[in-house]
């Protein structure tokens, strides 16, 4: 659910986070600290969904001069907050949402997976591996649901690391607030992508997918906690305009359905 929105232009950053592009700007990257840390898709807006975790996701970007306001929560995106967590993402213009959300958390392969379900129901498996598309990581699932005729909205919270690297005391007390109906915040760097298969065989519900991918940079704790404890909390997402597979109309169009639920 989204809660609050502001638009932001970076244009003086020292973020160890940047995007890159491969291929004549086909093959799109985020990268820590000049590392490919994500193969974040192609620009193909017929070809396949995908996101794969590289050698580079191996540390999260802790925005220190908010982590208190963030171990609280937050439920309103302030000039003042924003200004200082700005500091640890690229430069670029952005549209800043705060969502509510309740993530689930989903392995390669098992019956939550978008890539063994959703995407072959749409897309088949690849013709050339003959098989589903291997992420290389865990993941979150966030909101599900069909947008209008044909299209439909997934949405996914990428950790750059995995659970069995985070600190099970740090967990557990997240655990504890949560019981306690605390509500923290995470932070996350996100991409839209539109994409749709020029044809395709069957009678399906939904052949456009609408997929919004938050790439988590810091928060880890609090979000596998709260899929352990089935509990919700909040999101900072600087939803990058110029780094997906959507125009800035198709974006606003999409924000437009998030204000509806």
């Amino acid at each position: 659910m989204l809660l609050d929105l502001v638009d932001k232009k970076i244009e003086q950053s020292q973020s160890p986070l940047t995007f890159m592009t491969e291929g004549n700007n086909w093959d799109r990257y985020l990268a820590i600290n000049g590392k490919k840390a994500f193969h974040i898709g192609n620009v193909c807006g017929t070809c396949e969904f995908f996101f794969e975790r590289m050698e580079g996701a191996n540390t999260s970007v802790n925005p220190q001069d908010v982590a208190e306001t963030l171990n609280s929560g937050i439920t309103k995106l302030h000039p003042d907050f924003l200004s200082s967590l700005e500091k640890i993402i690229p430069r670029g213009e952005y549209r800043v949402l705060l969502l509510r959300i309740a993530p689930t958390l989903v392995t390669p392969g098992d019956n939550n997976d978008y890539f063994t379900h959703e995407q072959v129901s749409l897309w088949g498996v690849d013709e050339f591996w003959g098989m589903p598309h291997f992420p290389k990581t865990e993941y979150y699932r966030l909101e599900q649901r069909v947008i209008s005729d044909g299209q439909g909205m997934f949405e996914f919270l990428i950790p750059t690391f995995p659970h069995n690297w985070l600190d099970d005391n740090r967990v557990d007390e997240y655990v504890t607030g949560f019981q306690q109906d605390k509500k923290p915040t995470a932070v996350a760097l996100s991409v839209l992508d539109i994409k749709g298969p020029a044809d395709w065989e069957g009678d399906l519900e939904i052949w456009e997918h609408l997929c919004l991918a938050h790439y988590l940079i810091d928060g880890h704790h609090k979000v596998y906690a709260a899929a352990n404890s089935g509990k919700e909390l909040t999101l900072v997402s600087f939803l990058a305009v110029n780094q997906g597979v959507a125009s800035k109309e198709d974006i606003d169009k999409f924000l437009e359905t998030l204000r509806e639920v």
